[in-house]
């Protein structure tokens, strides 16, 4: 799983802006502002440039998303750093890598389970016990008004936000992931934004692909020899809050094999687990790993190489990386 960080990067920018639907908050000014963004990501156009700030590194991206009902299409260009586009349909997320001639390709589903800086689906209601929200007050970003929301974890297991909501039009312009000690592990935050009625095909579809790029598909379900099949994971311990949310079986980029992907999730932050029968010779991750907010934990369990990976603090991903157990099923 060395390959994870360096394939999943590209993706998480694509996740940055996927639209937050929160139900409720401790606070009812807050809520009254989540709900507003909640609805403005679901049915606004939008154009603009955002950077994206983590590990002391600065990437400027330039964005265009297309709102419908099936959860939109937007399209995302590099403006620093190694040439980079991609895009996001209703199925997939399709990452172009011009410098190496190449195509990665993951379903929109799994896709949304890697590290991002927000989840898609949020019930506010059923995180108070995790989490407090909070009106902070107003600031402006962008040239536009905002009014600044605090989410903030009552443990050492998960990470805040502070989210930056336009007061006119209720777009999240800027969300910081925070640590509890307050220090900010990566921000993303647009510099430009405006709100386009139509917006063409032409401008959500790629222009960089190529005749002879390489196309890698990640992601599609995949079926386990029958000895990989008959054993079933599970962890013996996770943080308070955390449940299963996704088992399936993958096939990952730099994976020979089929890969056992089980996801838990407080409802705001996600931790990924791949298991995968070791291979001699191959390089894994033993021990702990970090680029940024992404925290990474790997470990040998018998003849099996576990690798958790979340936008979590590192003692969660150590957390779950020491309790995960295999049991066989009849």
């Amino acid at each position: 799983m060395n390959s994870l960080f360096r394939w999943t990067l590209p993706l998480l920018l694509a996740a940055l802006l996927v639209p937050a639907a929160f139900a409720g908050a401790t606070d009812n000014r807050a809520e009254f502002w989540l709900n507003r963004m909640n609805a403005a990501l679901r049915t606004l156009n939008y154009e603009g440039t955002f950077v994206y700030i983590y590990a002391n590194q600065l990437e400027t991206m330039r964005v265009t998303h297309r709102a419908d009902t099936k959860g939109g299409i937007e399209r995302l260009i590099s403006l620093t750093g190694p040439q980079r586009e991609v895009i996001r349909d209703h199925k997939e997320v399709k990452c172009i890598l011009p410098e190496s001639h190449s195509v990665l390709i993951e379903r929109r589903y799994a896709a949304a389970h890697f590290p991002a800086a927000i989840p898609r689906v949020v019930d506010a209601q059923k995180l108070v016990a995790q989490y407090r929200f909070k009106d902070l007050g107003e600031d402006r970003i962008a040239d536009h008004h905002c009014k600044i929301i605090s989410i903030k974890p009552r443990d050492r297991y998960r990470y805040g936000y502070k989210l930056w909501i336009d007061a006119h039009t209720a777009m999240l312009l800027r969300s910081d992931l925070i640590t509890q000690d307050g220090r900010t592990v990566e921000r993303v935050m647009f510099t430009s934004i405006h709100y386009p009625k139509e917006i063409p095909n032409a401008a959500l579809i790629s222009t960089e692909i190529k005749p002879g790029y390489i196309w890698n598909i990640q992601g599609g379900s995949e079926k386990l020899p029958v000895a990989e099949a008959r054993l079933a994971w599970d962890a013996a311990q996770l943080p308070p809050g955390f449940k299963l949310s996704l088992n399936e079986v993958q096939r990952l980029v730099g994976s020979p094999a089929p890969v056992r992907h089980l996801v838990f999730s407080d409802g705001l932050a996600s931790v990924s687990v791949f298991a995968e029968t070791t291979m001699p010779g191959r390089h894994e991750l033993i021990g702990p790993s970090r680029m940024g907010a992404v925290s990474a934990f790997g470990r040998q369990l018998g003849n099996h190489n576990i690798t958790v990976v979340g936008e979590v603090p590192p003692e969660t991903v150590e957390l779950i990386a020491q309790s995960m157990r295999l049991q066989p099923q009849p």
